[in-house]
């Protein structure tokens, strides 16, 4: 349509889209600071144009086909990515961290000076061996020794329970995240399949996979309307836990023994089920099939990154740890008492274990310390045994290692660990950081970009409401002053 009637429908449609473009830098305004928003920009193209024969085409103004995020898919794959490194290495550290502590050293109450302790009292005994005091003093050093070492194997294995527990919690936290992801892929179609673009739900979309990406590491594919069609954990190769029409929850091999049968289903720690098949370790990801209450069949997940992966790892080398102490500690007491009870007379060592495997001084010298022997024979004044106790702490092993040294290779393990997480951990965050910044200079709402719109789509509303009036007089005149 021409004339009058159709440059008021062009000013109109002008009004329009920009009173739409004005909404759209508002709804940018409005959501500056929030976490994950991308901002909006609408789309305009110029109406289809009118035909008049002898002329051409005619200018129909402007309509608005589209209201669209600005950002930058692979960016965002690059953060979750990041980021799912940087947690692996931050939790790992944390649990690391907690393990050096209780392993103390150096101080004036860690096991090395307390086995330097040992050999000082041990030493002056052989020089001393008529002496009750000296011999109280090596029976009462060496349970401080043995108390330390049970005190760090309960406190390793509360480490080791805290451990899984951050795994169980880590875990049903995922399989709610996951759940939400379904619950938003239903959503994200009812909206895209009218041919509207849900763009805030994309946007919450990108930060549930940016949360579960920070807890495990995982490839997603998504359909033509946006929804998660395929997420895998543990890379290309793991299990498929998302699809249009399944959700798999992950679980939780735990328990009070490692390995263990018992999994908390769905990272619960109220849903212990006993599973069938070989024990597994504890804190190993499983994806369990209750197709059969009676026989449930689990699947194991690897996980090399995320918040997850990391407890798992933590709990790993926890593990290697105790094993290592578990190792120096038997050395202990097997090498001393070979010295102290060369006879292997029955009771007579001077380390013995009790029914929980912790070290313990024999209990007849507990409890009578004036019976500990110094010599070989009978004479009180015999010392070599207790100088034969004392070279045993600067003798080497098969490894050419001395107690001392046997447990300062395991504090070093650690600490090297550590250290390589943190470093990790600290590269990983300065690269997020930097992608994060890429991802909103893209993404992110510039203020001054936003008024410079909206006094541009204002101006283009008022001239075109403009042209409406005008049309409007044109239209007063035409009617009331010619008569028509």
């Amino acid at each position: 349509m021409t004339g009058l009637f159709g440059t008021l429908g062009t000013a109109t449609r002008g009004m329009n889209v920009n009173q739409t473009a004005l909404q759209t830098s508002g709804h940018n305004i409005a959501n500056t600071n929030r976490d994950g928003y991308s901002r909006q920009r609408i789309h305009m193209q110029a109406e289809t144009p009118y035909y008049m024969a002898g002329v051409g085409a005619i200018g129909m103004g402007v309509k608005a086909t589209s209201v669209d995020r600005i950002v930058d898919s692979f960016i965002r794959g690059q953060v979750n990515e990041a980021y799912s490194k940087f947690r692996f290495y931050e939790q790992k550290s944390d649990a690391l961290g907690q393990l050096e502590r209780i392993m103390n050293e150096p101080s004036k109450t860690g096991l090395i000076n307390q086995l330097s302790v040992m050999y000082d009292s041990w030493s002056k005994l052989g020089s001393n061996p008529e002496l009750a005091t000296s011999k109280t003093l090596v029976v009462k050093n060496s349970e401080t020794f043995t108390d330390t070492i049970r005190q760090m194997r309960t406190q390793m294995k509360q480490l080791k329970g805290e451990v899984i527990a951050n795994v169980e919690k880590g875990a049903l936290d995922f399989n709610q995240k996951i759940e939400q992801l379904a619950t938003l892929n239903d959503q994200i179609f009812a909206i895209a399949s009218n041919g509207t673009v849900p763009n805030d739900l994309l946007d919450t979309r990108d930060t549930l996979l940016k949360d579960i990406s920070g807890l495990a590491n995982n490839t997603v594919k998504f359909d033509k309307f946006g929804r998660v069609s395929s997420l895998k954990i543990g890379g290309e190769q793991g299990p498929e836990v998302l699809n249009l029409n399944e959700v798999k929850k992950i679980s939780v091999v735990s328990g009070d023994e490692d390995p263990s049968n018992t999994i908390s289903l769905g990272g619960d720690a109220q849903q212990k089920k006993t599973i069938a098949g070989n024990a597994l370790p504890l804190g190993t990801i499983v994806i369990a099939d209750t197709t059969d209450p009676d026989n449930i069949t689990v699947s194991e997940v690897a996980l090399t990154e995320g918040e997850i992966g990391g407890f798992k790892e933590a709990g790993k080398e926890i593990d290697e740890r105790m094993g290592e102490l578990d190792t120096f500690v038997q050395s202990v007491a097997d090498r001393l008492n070979a010295v102290y009870n060369r006879d292997k007379v029955p009771g007579e060592d001077f380390f013995t274990f009790d029914k929980d495997g912790n070290l313990e001084v024999n209990e007849q010298l507990r409890k009578n310390p004036s019976g500990l022997r110094t010599g070989y024979g009978t004479d009180e004044g015999d010392g070599s045994l207790a100088k034969d106790m004392a070279k045993v702490f600067s003798e080497k092993d098969g490894d050419k290692m001395t107690f001392a040294d046997r447990y300062n290779n395991i504090v070093t393990k650690n600490g090297i660990s550590k250290q390589q997480a943190d470093n990790t951990a600290e590269s990983q965050l300065t690269l997020l950081n930097q992608l994060e910044y890429k991802n909103e200079s893209v993404s992110g709402v510039n203020i001054n970009e936003e008024v410079s719109d909206v006094i541009r789509f204002s101006q283009a509303f008022q001239a075109n409401a403009r042209i409406i009036q005008t049309v409007s007089e044109m239209l007063d005149t035409l009617i009331n002053r010619t008569g028509v």
